[in-house]
């Protein structure tokens, strides 16, 4: 791979997860992903997965070996390469830094406001809201996971940094709902004309 030629942050992402020095299984990497990515990225489609494994397994950077199941059923294993390791480094170290992409329907929704009714804008954010604070205590958790391992610092540290997020969009939140009636345009009443 030509040294300026860069994967999909994607297919690093699932790099990443199998840099932990255990061997995944696809269905193992997708599980990881939905638990700890999604509190600061997100986790990709299961067939992403297995694409991208295809994909870093024809590029070196991962091998796999199929390992018999306890049924008949046997699965595939993937482990980083020493080149993997390399590529992996090699990203997080010289990659150009991506802006951040936020997309958030419920802000969205607010942003086309003057097209809904005050009142149920203002349940769309204590909706958000719960699930925020739901939220929390779930990467805190992690967090907390995170820090019984000692080669695991890194994800307990962005752990903390995901529970400072929610705790932002929380107050957000709030400046969202203080704003709605100011911003919301008012109606003159019925109309007077014949």
């Amino acid at each position: 791979m030509p040294p300026a030629e860069w994967l999909p942050t994607t297919t690093y992402t699932i790099l990443g997860l199998l840099s932990y020095e255990r061997e995944l299984s696809g269905f193992e990497v997708k599980r990881w992903a939905d638990t700890s990515l999604r509190f600061f990225y997100w986790s990709p489609a299961t067939s992403q997965v297995y694409r991208e494994l295809e994909r870093l397994e024809a590029a070196g950077l991962v091998s796999s070996r199929v390992v018999p199941g306890r049924t008949a059923r046997s699965k595939r294993v993937y482990r980083i390469t020493p080149e993997g390791r390399t590529e992996l480094t090699r990203w997080i170290e010289e990659a150009p830094v991506e802006p951040t992409l936020i997309r958030d329907s419920v802000v969205l929704r607010i942003w086309l406001g003057h097209m809904a009714d005050p009142e149920r804008l203002r349940e769309l954010l204590e909706e958000h809201r719960a699930r925020l604070q739901a939220l929390i205590p779930e990467v805190r958790k992690l967090g907390e996971l995170a820090a019984v391992h000692s080669t695991w610092a890194f994800p307990e540290l962005v752990s903390q940094w995901g529970e400072l997020q929610y705790e932002a969009e929380l107050r957000g939140i709030d400046l969202l709902l203080a704003g709605i009636d100011r911003a919301h345009p008012r109606t003159a009443g019925p109309d007077t004309e014949n």
